[in-house]
């Protein structure tokens, strides 16, 4: 059986006189990654599940630190790898390499 990955996407809205320090104590919590700050006080962040907390449970303690105003699950899924999922960063069919994207062609792979 292929693990499964509990993703979150968060926005997260700090209060204009919250302590510099706030961003810091929420990347401090088990699973959470910064994916983009608009200025000082809004943050797009990554939580996932880990062993020693559920993804949920770090969007709560996000709630109740003095500072922050809102933080709202605004993307959620679950994310099977299993072996038959390959990236590949060279030149796919696709575009033949010429993707303006990652580059990077997520596809099943050929035995």
């Amino acid at each position: 059986m292929a693990e499964v990955t509990n993703i979150c996407g968060v926005a997260v809205y700090l209060a204009p006189d919250a302590g510099s320090d706030l961003t810091d104590r929420i990347l401090a919590l088990p699973g959470v990654e910064l994916g983009a700050a608009s200025g000082e006080h809004r943050l797009a962040l990554t939580v996932i599940d880990t062993p020693a907390s559920l993804a949920i449970d770090q969007i709560a303690a996000m709630h109740r630190l003095p500072g922050v105003v809102a933080a709202s699950l605004i993307f959620h899924a679950f994310d099977a790898l299993d072996d038959e999922d390959v990236v590949e960063s060279d030149g796919a069919e696709c575009c033949g390499g010429l993707c303006q994207n990652s580059g990077a062609h997520a596809r099943p792979s050929v035995d």
